[in-house]
């Protein structure tokens, strides 16, 4: 029976994650992700995907994950409407707002196979995410070739 529950509650972690990453990569008008290590690779694809689409999308990661593995380089390289912000520090929690209108949050944005993930629609919490956001992004975005030159160090 314990299995039977931890096999149901898997599947419908995982239905969960390719529902929302299904909704992200539909996004209409804008996606700010917030991923510290850019780690999952379907994620990178949904992002690609609604910014090839259009989407005005925001890529914030921390600086340290210009050297670590992950999908950084693959994502940050897609249409002009995606663009890339390096955060100097740690970045608590992993998470992608929708259109201004719903975040998801959880390790299971930023880490393959990792089963933790939750959506909201508060508007507070919305709200202060995108104040956040806002003022990260400020100083700009850092060019693609300026990302490769600190990837491989030249």
């Amino acid at each position: 029976m314990l299995l039977t529950t931890l096999l149901c509650s898997s599947f419908a972690n995982a239905q969960r994650a390719a529902s929302v990453l299904q909704s992200i990569a539909g996004a209409r008008t804008e996606l700010i992700a917030v991923l510290p290590t850019v780690g999952r690779q379907d994620l990178a694809v949904a992002l690609k995907a609604a910014a090839a689409r259009g989407t005005k999308v925001f890529l914030i990661t921390e600086a340290a994950s210009v050297h670590r593995g992950g999908y950084l380089l693959n994502v940050s390289h897609g249409p002009d409407s995606l663009r890339t912000y390096l955060y100097r520090g740690t970045l608590p929690e992993a998470w992608v707002l929708v259109d201004n209108a719903w975040v998801a949050t959880g390790a299971g944005l930023d880490q393959e196979g990792a089963s933790v993930l939750e959506v909201s629609q508060d508007a507070a919490v919305v709200q202060r995410l995108n104040a956040w956001a806002r003022q990260v992004t400020q100083a700009g975005p850092i060019s693609r070739p300026d990302l490769l030159k600190l990837h491989f160090g030249k």
